[in-house]
């Protein structure tokens, strides 16, 4: 039936989860579009298709 002891689990792994994805998120778009700028010479690599 679950826990009945009425504590509620600690939520500041989730937390920290949520903040490591979301930067790890913003990291990856800023990476992509850096590498996009210099491959193809624009922000946007589907401009000169």
């Amino acid at each position: 039936m679950g826990d009945q002891s009425g504590e509620s689990p600690p939520n500041d792994v989730y937390t920290v989860m949520l903040i490591l994805a979301t930067v790890l998120l913003a990291g990856t778009t800023v990476y992509l579009a850096v590498r996009s700028h210099h491959l193809f010479g624009s922000w946007n690599p589907f401009t000169g298709a």
